[in-house]
Parts: C-alpha cells; structure tokens; sequence
C-alpha cells in the first residue's frame, strides 16, 4: 500500500546522515527539504486563485523543510520509523498529525501516463473546506523546469471554486518530482458524491501541454464540520473587533472576524491568533499552505487555525495578542517613481526604503517574526486608481535585519500608493473568548 512512500524514507534516510536537520519551522515536502537543507537556497512557492474565471499567480519564498501528510503517513505506518515524523519536523502542523493518527489520509495509488509522463495520485485527505492532493510525476526525461496549467478539481461533474497551491521543488532527481496541490475552497462544500476527479496540464518549454485528468473515488467518510456560533466583542487598544463564529474541519479551523468601520487603525496581522484547551495546548494559526481568506483593510477576514477537529477538550478558547496595526492615514507608502520620492509613509520609521528602482522598492527592517517572513505588500495603486500588481517580491535576513526586494506591474502612473499588508507596529493587549 505504501511502497512509494517507502521509496521515498529509503531516500530521505540516505540523505538524513549528511543534513543536519534546521530550527526553523518546516514549510515543504521532506524529500524537497532536505535537498534544500544542503543547498540552502530558498524555495519557490506559487499560488494560483481561480475565482470564477480568474486567475493570479502568487509567489512566496520559504527557506524552511516541511513533512509532508503522505511521507508521515508512510513512516506512522511503517514499524520502527515512526520516530521520524517527530525527528524530523519538531513543530509538525498538529491538524496535519491528528489526521494521519485518525486514518483521514487515504492511499488512492491510481497512475496515469501520458506523453511518456506519468503522474501517480498517492493519496489524498478531503473535507468541506479543501483538499490536499498528494502525487508523484517520473518521466524518463528531464522534469525539472516543468509547470502547470489550468488545474481543476471536480465533485462528479461539478467543479469545486477556490485557491489552488503547488510548489515548484528543485529535486535531486530531474526526471521525477513528489509533491502535492493544495486546494481551499471560497464556500463549505457539501459533496453528493464520492467521486472527485483531478485535471490539469503539464507544461513544458512555451507550447508543449500534456492533460492528465484521474477520476477516483474515496471510501472515508467525509466529515462534517463543527460549528460554534461565538458573536462576541472584543476592544484591544481602542479598535473593536467581532467574532462571529468558529467552524472546526479537520483540515483547518475557518475563524470568522469583523472589524468596526469606526476602528482609527487599519488591523494587519495577527501574528499569535491561537486556540487554547483548558490543559494550555494550542493550535495556532497555519503556516504552510492558505492562511484565510479576505485583503488587508476588508472590514470581515476568514482566519485558518491548525485543526483540533480530532480532539474533544472540555474547556476552548480562542485567543490573540501580537496584533499588527497602522493609523489608517498612515498605512501606506505613497511613491513617486520617477522621482524617486517617498511622499509619505507611516511616522513610526520601522521599516526603511533604501532604494528606489524603476517600478520597484528596496527595503530594511528588523524582523517582523522569528522563522516567519510576511509580505510586506500585495497589490497597489496608481494616481488614476488603476490596481497595481505586486510581480516579484523576494525577503531575506542578514545579521540583524531583514531585506524586501519588491517589483510592481502595471500602469506606473505616479504617486502609485502601497499598502502595508504587514508592519511591526503593535496593538496593545490581548483579548480571550471562550467559545466551549
């Protein structure tokens, strides 16, 4: 049932004696990690959002090794290795855990070739609010600079909506690739049937598409949510915030907030957003994958905590403090391009621009949060109102501070304005619903 996620230990367990394995938290597939761990290069994530009929690429850049579902369900399965799961990644995504020790990840093993590419669906672990879609790609070619196209994820013949996340690992091997695609759906899903099916294209070079479309179908159960209606106000440092309830998954935790419109402060990140049982455990907010849903600014936000949806504690709690936040008229950076000008930009002075590029920014600041680097922008705006795309945007720490180096795309007319997604500026206190 499991001889490719043996196949895989077997090789990570040759590599294990030459890497020493990191602090830091792990953030993508352990056979892409370790790889990376002896190169130290960072990796490159990209997300795909395909709302409707559109579609934005996103990129992220972690420096960090993850396990990945199927390779700790492989090793929990396997007698004597299942130490590894623990060795390997400290600060394992307890939601992630509780599914694999409950059984929730299925083996499904259905392969496919096409073009002399075979894409082989490992496994699989699905409930209301996503998927995650474990596979392995082998071609007796080189696979390394490959990419995908129009990925679609379908309930009978129905498409499910929502985010799509792939990596882009740079493996040892070139003519093969273990990964996984991450779907988060907009809406609670409620499936009529049992039978999904996985389409998307391999692309390789400019013009060459090769479609692989696997129907399977899964014998779990899948699992409802549990709901909590909270509806309660907090106040922390003067801005109101309304917590309207708590839905439990066993994929994530889907926490839905509402800020005031009369808050002077626009809420940015809530960088230690937690739950808590009545024995101090916590699951704590997702840090591989979706992190909610909603922008910077919208007055209600989707939040995704690690499940406990596998636990039953007598007593939880939700609970955050660390809350990132701006003046509302001080939220942004206001540039001038060609003048190379900053015009305006928050009074606090914690994050410095160095330099001024032609339709890019250069910028230093002292880390927002340790093992976690958060993009300062998503998106802008020019003089006439027109959006601004964020193209590029790369991070990374040397000594005591941290570097941004962002790009922009799009119609520069100036003063293009820049709103901070996050700046280590601090709300004070903290606030605790007891939501069970």
């Amino acid at each position: 049932m499991f001889e490719r996620e043996e196949e895989m230990i077997n090789e990570s367990k040759k590599r294990l004696e030459e890497v020493s394995i990191p602090d830091e938290l792990v953030n993508s597939a352990i056979q892409e990690g370790l790889q990376k761990a002896k190169a130290k290069r960072r990796k490159r994530r990209k997300t795909i959002w395909t709302l409707g009929v559109a579609a934005v690429l996103m990129l992220a850049f972690t420096t960090s090794i993850r396990v990945s579902p199927a390779f700790a369900s492989a090793v929990a399965s396997i007698p004597g290795l299942e130490r590894f799961v623990h060795i390997l990644q400290p600060e394992f995504d307890k939601g992630m855990e509780a599914i694999i020790e409950n059984e929730y990840y299925e083996p499904i093993a259905i392969s496919q070739t096409r073009n002399n590419i075979t894409f082989t669906l490992d496994g699989v672990i699905i409930d209301e609010t996503g998927a995650e879609i474990f596979y392995t790609l082998e071609a007796p070619r080189s696979i390394k600079n490959i990419d995908y196209e129009d990925i679609k994820f379908l309930n009978g013949d129905r498409e499910l909506v929502g985010s799509i996340a792939y990596n882009s690992p740079n493996q040892e091997d070139d003519n093969r690739k273990t990964d996984k695609f991450s779907f988060t759906f907009v809406d609670i899903e409620k499936f009529k049937t049992k039978d999904f099916i996985i389409k998307f294209e391999v692309k390789e070079g400019r013009e060459d598409l090769t479609s692989f479309e696997i129907p399977f179908t899964i014998k779990n159960d899948l699992m409802n949510g549990k709901v909590f209606e909270v509806n309660e106000e907090v106040v922390i440092d003067g801005q109101k915030v309304f917590v309207e309830e708590v839905k439990i998954y066993p994929l994530r935790v889907a926490l839905t907030m509402r800020f005031d419109e009369g808050n002077d402060m626009v809420l940015l990140q809530f960088e230690d957003i937690r739950l808590e049982d009545e024995n101090g455990e916590i699951w704590s907010s997702i840090r591989n994958g979706s992190s909610g849903f909603g922008d910077i600014g919208d007055l209600e936000k989707t939040f995704f905590l690690q499940s406990n949806y596998f636990k039953e504690p007598k007593e939880l709690y939700l609970k955050f403090d660390k809350v990132q936040a701006l003046p509302k008229k001080e939220s942004y950076l206001l540039v001038d391009f060609s003048k190379k000008e900053i015009l305006e930009q928050p009074s606090f002075e914690k994050i410095k621009v160095t330099k001024i590029l032609s339709g890019g920014l250069e910028l230093e600041y002292k880390p927002i949060k340790e093992n976690h680097t958060y993009s300062l922008f998503s998106r802008g705006e020019n003089a006439i109102g027109e959006s601004i795309n964020i193209s590029y945007e790369s991070n990374g720490q040397y000594e005591k501070y941290q570097y941004a180096n962002i790009q922009l795309e799009g119609n520069i007319i100036n003063p293009v304005k820049l709103p901070f997604d996050a700046y280590p500026n601090y709300l004070k206190g903290s606030a605790s619903i007891q939501i069970k």
